[in-house]
Order: C-alpha cells, then structure tokens, then sequence
C-alpha cells in the first residue's frame, strides 16, 4: 500500500511506501526536494505537515526541536507517511 504525497510548493503528489521517508521518494520522483544531510542532522528538509500522519524515524538532537514538532513541522528525511499527507517545504538545502 502506498500514500499520496502532495509537495505544496511544487503542486505535485507522488506515491510514497509508509516504509519510505517522504524525501526519499520526492528525490526518486525527480522533485528539487532542498536537502543536504538526508540523515536527520542539518534540518535543511524541514517542512510543514499541512494535512495527514507521518511517523518520524530518530533524528539529530538539535534539527528538530519540541516546539517545531508541536507547530506541525517535520523533517521530510525522516518522515514516514501514515497515510495520505501534504507537506510544504521550508528549508533551503543544497544537493
């Protein structure tokens, strides 16, 4: 079973497995996804959970904190889909 993943900032929707990070299948999709560490560290895939359930796989102490968790935001590295979701990107990553 798959999720749609609509990225906001491009009005795109991919297909993304619950066992794959969002980024992972953004980047695969051929989306300019912003990144840089792709592990969870430098926090530059932070995006806002417009809509929908991710589950977050452990990060870096210091990329997301409890207040950013608690506004809606996510790590798109490290976030798993739980069912459909839409996501706006706000970091500024570079490949």
């Amino acid at each position: 079973m798959t999720h749609r993943v609509t990225i906001a900032n491009t009005g795109q929707t991919i297909e993304c497995s619950p066992d794959r990070p969002i980024l992972h299948a953004a980047v695969a999709a051929g989306i300019d996804y912003p990144y840089i560490c792709a592990s969870g560290n430098c926090a530059a895939c932070i995006s806002e959970l417009k809509s929908g359930e991710v589950s977050m796989l452990p990060h870096g102490d210091g990329a997301l904190s409890a207040a950013q968790k608690a506004e809606g935001k996510i790590l798109a590295c490290r976030a798993k889909p739980c069912s459909d979701v839409e996501v706006i990107w706000l970091g500024r990553g570079r490949k």
